[in-house]
């Protein structure tokens, strides 16, 4: 594959992501705990292609949410950039990831993700810290585990509905 088509491949996926985000996701909420594909996808990027094309499209990712947001100008491009350099330095330099650990670093990408974001918030809003592990206990965690559920589908359909075939 050209490195056009990947270009765009990735780009229809965050188009998608997007659009799922804000058209359908809502509907799918869980005590209004939502799933975040557009992290997801993110985070499958920097998997793949390591740290920097991962600080890159999570500081593009990032300037778009905040454009769209009513928060602070720069914190979402600022924590998905942090997000992106972390989980790809991880994969890359410390070790290869297994299914589980993968799962771990999703986990903990909305874990660094969101502790920068009330960091900004406690900072301009001159809060308490004890805010902040209210925060992740309560919405950071149920988020991250469920948008694990929605990470699981293309490794069940890769792995169990669709077996690799053998060549001959």
């Amino acid at each position: 594959m050209t490195k056009t088509n990947s270009y765009l491949k990735w780009a229809g996926w965050f188009v998608l992501c997007a659009v799922l985000q804000s058209t359908l996701i809502p509907h799918a909420a869980v005590f209004s705990i939502k799933p975040d594909l557009i992290m997801l996808v993110l985070f499958h990027l920097v998997i793949k292609y390591g740290v920097m094309p991962g600080v890159y499209v999570g500081f593009f990712i990032g300037v778009a949410h905040d454009l769209f947001s009513p928060s602070l100008l720069g914190q979402n491009a600022l924590s998905m950039s942090v997000m992106g350099y972390i989980c790809g330095h991880f994969n890359e330099r410390i070790l290869r990831l297994d299914p589980i650990l993968k799962a771990l670093l999703l986990i903990a990408a909305f874990v660094i993700n969101d502790t920068i974001i009330m960091l900004v918030h406690i900072t301009k809003t001159e809060g308490t810290i004890s805010t902040l592990f209210i925060e992740l206990l309560v919405v950071t965690l149920p988020r991250a585990l469920y948008t694990l559920i929605f990470a699981a589908i293309p490794f069940i359909w890769v792995n169990v509905v669709r077996p690799p075939r053998l060549v001959d």
